[in-house]
């Protein structure tokens, strides 16, 4: 929960007068939710490239710096291991596979009579969490029928009948709606074929998928539990309420299945949206559009669809009810990321892309009494622009390529507001840049705008 200015303490005998702000950082897999966490701490820790954050242009930033977090159930987001594989390897620090938080405090001297009579500090909490679990929430609105029904429907559409052929096989031998004694084992076999299925398709898409429980692929705690040992089910062909009263008293597959598709929604997934979502006062939702457009029209399909789906579940908007009665989001920055991967001459295009994609989204959002923002950004930069001779009017950009030893300019395809690019459209992913300091600012791509529309008022 969030107080505006709560209370006046005492440090090194100066009054201070402190905010606290709790800050979301959501999006699918793939969408560079560690880096960008990781380099928006190294920026407000080294704020000399924020000159679009006012606090900083305006010469009213002191200085932050990490404090213990509040919550001592959460683990800590490992800002300090990602700073010495970025400064210290050609690797990029391996994605979210846990939630986790951070505290930063930033002092700065506020505007008017306040500025004059004492500093201030902010208190910036940040989440983060995995993009599967972000998924998760879409499963609050589904009971085990309407969800089965769902995801069967999505596997047999032709891209996926391969990757969902073993799951269906083993699914034709089952009658889920007798008593069986065997249930758990055939529970556990069942589900162990659907997580090869979701393993599949997201390798295939390189991103968490709608619908797809989250846990099945990044358990934590929960590995081996039986609460993971869930499948969909097609529906039952006849009611067997009398043969469950004639015979013993094992349940059926599909009794075992609702059960844990309830206590996997109930016990798992909506304490975790109350506990954190609920809690949130503004959000940054990553965006890897570029992915999207990579994968052509399909890919701009789906995004909104998802988009939609996430505002939902992340209640996101304000109440009448007063705020320490019911908390909500009343800013959301919705930010398409890596745009270093593409020349400067396109990042409007982009933008301009983004707002398209999620209209639904942004309509949704304004409607419930949050603002919204769009955003093009790389919270670090690993490319530059170049031109070749051959192609004087052709932007490039030059870095080296995840697996290559040697700089390379690429020229990824143009982008249209039309849609998707008529001619091939391939990305790139390259490597960090090389020479980061943890005692430096980083270089960055309109970091200091997203920061300045996420906390920049509470700077003031």
């Amino acid at each position: 929960m969030v107080h505006d200015w709560i209370d006046t303490v005492t440090d090194a005998g100066r009054g201070l007068l402190e905010r606290r702000l709790r800050l979301g950082i959501t999006g699918l897999s793939s969408s560079g939710k560690t880096v960008l966490l990781t380099a928006l701490v190294q920026a407000l820790l080294h704020p000399e490239r924020l000159q679009a954050l006012a606090a900083v242009q305006e010469g009213r930033y002191h200085a932050a710096v990490l404090r213990p977090q509040p919550n001592q159930h959460l683990p800590r987001f490992p800002f300090e291991d990602n700073l010495a594989q970025l400064t210290q390897s050609t690797k990029w620090p391996p994605g979210t596979r846990r939630q986790s938080e951070l505290r930063l405090s930033i002092r700065y001297r506020p505007t008017g009579l306040h500025g004059r009579l004492s500093d201030g500090v902010l208190h910036l909490d940040l989440f983060d969490y995995p993009g599967e679990w972000l998924m998760d929430l879409a499963l609050l609105g589904h009971d085990h029928a309407t969800w089965s029904s769902a995801v069967l429907e999505e596997m047999q559409q032709p891209q996926h009948e391969a990757a969902a052929r073993d799951f269906r096989e083993i699914l034709a031998d089952l009658d889920p709606d007798l008593p069986d004694a065997d249930s758990e084992q055939k529970a556990m076999q069942a589900a162990e074929a659907f997580r090869s299925y979701l393993r599949q398709r997201q390798e295939q898409e390189s991103r968490a998928l709608l619908l797809h429980p989250g846990r099945f692929l990044l358990p934590g705690e929960l590995e081996g539990a039986p609460v993971l040992t869930f499948t969909p089910l097609p529906p039952a062909k006849y009611d067997t309420a009398w043969r469950r009263r004639a015979r013993s008293q094992d349940h059926s597959l599909r009794e075992l299945m609702e059960q844990r598709f309830a206590s996997y929604r109930d016990g798992i997934v909506r304490p975790f949206h109350r506990r954190h979502f609920m809690r949130l006062d503004r959000q940054l939702v990553l965006v890897d559009l570029l992915a999207h457009l990579s994968r052509g029209s399909e890919g701009l399909k789906a995004l909104d669809h998802e988009m939609q789906s996430l505002q939902e579940a992340l209640r996101i908007g304000r109440s009448w009810l007063p705020r320490r009665l019911r908390p909500g989001v009343d800013r959301v920055l919705f930010a398409c990321s890596k745009v270093d991967h593409i020349p400067g001459d396109q990042h409007e295009i982009l933008e301009g892309l983004l707002a398209r994609s999620l209209a639904g989204s942004l309509r949704q959002t304004r409607f419930r009494g949050a603002e919204t923002e769009t955003m093009t950004l790389a919270a670090l930069r690993a490319t530059r622009e170049v031109t070749q001779p051959e192609s004087p009017n052709r932007r490039y950009v030059a870095g080296i390529p995840i697996d290559g030893q040697q700089e390379v300019a690429h020229y990824p395809g143009q982008l249209s507001l039309e849609g998707v690019p008529s001619d091939a459209f391939e990305v790139l992913t390259f490597q960090p840049p090389t020479g980061l300091s943890g005692g430096q600012a980083w270089p960055h791509i309109r970091l200091d705008r997203a920061l300045q529309y996420l906390i920049g008022d509470r700077l003031i």
